[in-house]
């Protein structure tokens, strides 16, 4: 089973912030298909 995530985020200025996550669920335990980002993204301006 695949779950995807995607919560949002409204800012103070109104922008809103998007993230997916994809989790593949298997009887061993969960896997994310993709890598795993930095912890410290760059923000953009």
């Amino acid at each position: 089973m695949v779950l995807a995530l995607e919560p949002g985020y409204a800012t103070r200025d109104g922008r809103l912030l998007v993230h997916e996550e994809n989790i593949v669920l298997r009887g061993t335990g969960a896997e994310f298909p993709s890598p795993r980002a930095h912890r410290d993204l760059p923000e953009p301006g």
